[in-house]
């Protein structure tokens, strides 16, 4: 029994030294792939789905594989460096950046991944992004690095369509409610798809990360039950002071055509590329958005952008855009009700009008047409350009619409389009705009000059409203 045992320790010491004498990876010159190199990796996108509460650490696996009959020679760089969130270890060496890793043919590597969070820090971001590049023979290519820096709720796309990435969370005939427990981070675009209803909770926060957005497809319905004190809130997730001036941190909010209305009440939307977009795909399906007391901003290119679609829109605030705050085209019947649109756009020079209508809208070589109609009552259309209002039309199709009771900053007059009890290029003498206060003051010339409709007794802060009422969202009230 003792010379069997001594015999075992023998022969695992003898197979410990051939191991530790082996490389780690056995490349061969001889046989060096040296032509155009593309590797394949286990994933595009090295994702930490782990929801951070008392854990600080993780490591994930990345499969890095060389298909050709050669070895090939890779570096690779941790884009972050050493100031990142994650660390690298390749073939038990950690670096943030390893030249001449050597893959064998037709073989693999292993990359362990690994992040470094302390999700209780109020200053840690909700989305921690990186990206490993790789350069191989000439060619560059990336894996991106993404990891949660806070508890919430994470939507991560798993599919796509073109070159939109999306994740559906509200499937056909699924009926899905995002409570307000805490945050939903989305990554990619969150779909609901046709049939498919989501909710959302009033006091919601919805963080969403660059080009990605919420898209409800034909069919599906959105429901965002925001109210006064507790609204939901559509932002980027960089919450760092500098992205505040970011104002396309993500791409918008895109609705389609449904049989159910779409609503939105009491939200926020800010810094996207589009506020809120809301098209017909195919056809007309009996569906509606209303829209209401909602406040959008800071968009880099339109506010809230219609096409062919049909919109109730009432006590809703539009500013800081750095195009159209509100453009509608392609036909569509629009109400717009108390609304303001206030458009100094703060970050540089808007050459567009703040409100536009067409009959049209123009594809490539292609025209889209469609009849057109509008009607807007007791709104505030102003912005720092002469000329706020502009629109076209194409005779093909219908355009009737009409502005009236209202204050509209507008250096053309045009008849067919302008109604009574208008005021034209006057100042609506509103708070502190650029400070986002959109209520009057007591000398503006909005005060009680609209046309009371009862189906809005109350502004956006929850003012009844007189008989006659003020043009815009905000009532004036002495109390602050």
């Amino acid at each position: 029994m003792s010379h069997l045992n001594v015999s075992c320790r023998t022969l695992c010491r003898f197979l410990l030294a051939l191991c530790l004498a082996l490389p780690a990876v056995s490349c061969h010159k001889e046989t060096v792939y040296e032509g155009r190199a593309e590797l394949r990796f286990s994933a595009s996108v090295v994702c930490f789905d782990t929801v951070f509460t008392s854990l600080s650490s993780v490591t994930e696996r990345l499969v890095v594989s060389n298909p050709y009959k050669g070895d090939v020679y890779t570096d690779i760089v941790l884009q972050g460096g050493n100031s990142s969130y994650f660390s690298v270890n390749v073939n038990g060496v950690p670096g943030a950046s390893l030249k001449n890793v050597c893959i064998p043919a037709e073989d693999s590597i292993f990359v362990f991944i690994k992040v470094n969070i302390f999700p209780n820090g109020q200053d840690t971001p909700l989305l921690v992004v990186d990206s490993l590049h790789f350069l191989t023979n000439g060619t560059r290519q990336h894996v991106s690095l993404l990891a949660y820096g806070q508890d919430a709720h994470f939507i991560v796309a798993d599919s796509k369509v073109g070159s939109i990435p999306y994740k559906i969370v509200a499937g056909e005939g699924e009926h899905t409610v995002w409570k307000n427990d805490k945050p939903y981070v989305i990554y990619g675009y969150a779909v609901v798809d046709s049939t498919g209803k989501l909710e959302i909770e009033e006091g919601t926060q919805v963080y969403i990360h660059k080009n990605g957005g919420l898209w409800v497809y034909k069919g599906g319905c959105l429901k965002v039950k925001g109210t006064k004190e507790a609204p939901v809130v559509f932002q980027g997730d960089r919450r760092e002071a500098f992205f505040q001036k970011d104002y396309n941190q993500w791409s918008r909010i895109w609705i389609n055509e449904g049989t159910e209305d779409n609503e939105i009440q009491y939200a926020v939307i800010r810094n996207a590329f589009i506020g809120i977009q809301a098209e017909v795909l195919d056809g007309d399906m009996g569906n509606r958005l209303v829209l209401s007391n909602t406040l959008i901003e800071k968009s880099s290119g339109i506010g809230f952008l219609g096409r062919g679609y049909r919109v109730l829109a009432y006590n809703n605030v539009l500013s800081d855009c750095g195009q159209y705050a509100l453009a509608l085209v392609q036909g569509g019947s629009y109400t717009f009700v108390h609304n303001t649109v206030y458009n100094e756009y703060s970050l540089g020079v808007r050459n567009t009008p703040s409100v536009f209508f067409s009959n049209y809208y123009d594809v490539g070589n292609y025209r889209y047409i469609g009849d057109f109609e509008a009607d807007f009552t007791n709104n505030i259309l102003y912005g720092n350009l002469a000329r706020e209002f502009a629109y076209s039309f194409h005779p093909e199709a219908a355009f009737q619409a009409r502005i009236h009771d209202g204050l509209l900053r507008c250096d053309t007059v045009y008849p067919d389009v302008f109604g009574s009890n208008l005021l034209r290029d006057r100042m609506p003498l509103l708070e502190a705009p650029r400070s986002g206060k959109f209520t009057l003051q007591a000398s503006s010339p909005c005060i009680a000059r609209g046309v009371y409709l009862s189906a809005y007794p109350y502004d956006r802060a929850g003012n009844p409203r007189p008989n006659p009422p003020a043009f815009g969202a905000y009532e004036y009230t002495s109390t602050p």
